[in-house]
C-alpha cells in the first residue's frame, strides 16, 4: 500500500526575486482559481493538504473557499510561514530573513502563533501540519512547532543544496521514509514529537549509494550530463511544474519498486492561476497542467495500490515508538 499526499503551498501571488514587503502589498486572487483543481482531486479521491500563509489566512474570501474544501472535500488545512508577510514585523525584511529558520526562535514562535490563530479562526480548528516557506527549516524550528501543537512537518527536501550561505541545505537523506525529527539534525531520526514527511525527490533509476550521496556535488556539464544521456539517470521532484508526466511516472514507479511506502507531491497554489506564476502564463497552460495531473493519477491507480491521505493522517501509519 502506497500512501499518496498532495501538499500545496497556498499563498499570495508574487514574483520571486522582488522586494519583501508586508502582507498589505500582496493579493491572493489565485485561491479563487483552485476549485477546478479540487474538482480533479474529488474525481480521483485525492485528499489534498493546503498549507496556507498569512495573506491567505487574513482574506475572508480565500478562507471561505478553503474551508469549503476542508468541510466538503476531505481536504486538510495546514500552516506555511512566509516571514515577510506575517506579523509581527520585528525583523529586517530581506532575502535571508525570508527563510524562517534564519529568524530567532522567539520571533518564529510569535509569527507562527499569529498565523496559527488566524487559520484556526478561519477554518474552525487548530492546524497541526506545517511547511516552512522556501523550505527554510532547521533544528531551531522544532521546539517552536512543538510549542504551537504542530505534529507533522513537510519542509525537508532531499538533495536540496544551498546556493547561498543563508539557504537551507538538506542533501542526501539516510532514509526515504517518514521519520521523527532529531533535535540535532533535521535529516536524521530522533526523539522529537514531530513526524517529518519529506517532499518526494529522487532518482528515476538505481544508483549506488556512494554516488547518490555525491550526485548533487557533481557538475551539471560533466558526469551528471553523461549519466543522463548515456544511462538515462536523472533526479526529479514529484512536482508537476518541475517534471513532465513521463518523468513523474518514471520517478514514482522506480521509488515504489524500490520499496517506498509513500509519495509526497508538492506545488504552489498560484500555479493554477493564469499569470500567477512563471509556470502557467495562460489558461491553456493551466488546462495542460490539470491534464498532466489527471493522467498521472490514472497511471497511479491503474498500476499501484494507492491510498490517498492527508498530511496529518500520516501519524496513524508512522506512530511515535513506545
Amino acid at each position: 500500500m502506497i500512501r499518496f499526499l498532495v501538499t500545496i503551498d497556498t499563498e499570495e501571488e508574487r514574483e520571486w526575486g522582488s522586494d519583501y514587503l508586508d502582507h498589505t502589498h500582496y493579493t491572493v486572487k489565485n485561491i479563487s482559481f483552485l476549485p477546478p483543481l479540487q474538482d480533479l482531486f474529488d474525481r480521483h479521491g485525492v485528499k489534498a493538504t493546503y498549507l496556507i500563509d498569512y495573506p491567505v489566512a487574513a482574506d475572508k474570501k480565500a478562507m471561505s473557499i478553503l474551508r469549503n474544501f476542508q468541510d466538503a472535500h476531505q481536504a486538510e488545512i495546514g500552516l506555511h510561514l512566509h516571514p515577510w508577510v506575517n506579523p509581527p514585523y520585528e525583523e529586517e525584511r530581506n532575502v535571508a530573513h525570508s527563510f524562517p529558520c534564519n529568524l530567532p526562535p522567539e520571533l518564529q514562535l510569535k509569527k507562527l502563533r499569529v498565523l496559527s490563530d488566524a487559520v484556526a479562526q478561519g477554518i474552525g480548528r487548530q492546524a497541526t501540519t506545517y511547511r516552512a516557506g522556501r523550505y527554510g527549516f532547521d533544528i531551531s524550528s522544532i521546539p517552536v512547532l512543538e510549542e504551537i501543537g504542530v505534529t507533522v512537518d513537510t519542509s525537508v527536501v532531499p538533495f536540496r543544496r544551498r546556493k547561498q550561505p543563508f539557504e537551507p541545505d538538506f542533501g542526501y537523506l539516510p532514509s526515504i521514509e517518514p521519520y521523527r525529527l532529531s533535535y540535532e539534525d533535521v535529516r536524521k531520526k530522533g526523539e522529537s514529537s514531530i513526524l517529518e514527511v519529506p517532499v518526494t525527490v529522487g532518482f528515476n533509476k538505481w544508483l549506488p549509494r556512494w554516488l547518490a550521496k555525491r550526485y548533487t556535488e557533481l557538475p551539471n556539464i560533466g558526469l551528471r550530463r553523461l549519466m543522463k544521456k548515456v544511462y538515462g539517470v536523472d533526479l526529479y521532484w514529484l512536482r508537476p511544474s518541475y517534471a513532465n508526466l513521463q518523468q513523474m511516472i518514471e520517478l514514482s514507479d522506480f521509488l515504489i519498486r524500490s520499496g517506498v511506502t509513500y509519495l509526497n507531491m508538492m506545488f504552489h497554489s498560484n500555479e493554477l492561476m493564469p499569470g500567477g506564476s512563471k509556470y502557467c502564463q495562460t489558461q491553456s497552460d493551466i488546462d495542460h497542467y490539470l491534464q498532466r495531473l489527471n493522467d498521472y493519477f490514472i497511471h497511479l491507480k491503474n498500476h499501484h495500490d494507492i491510498q490517498f491521505v492527508q498530511l496529518q493522517e500520516m501519524t496513524r501509519y508512522y506512530p511515535i515508538p513506545k
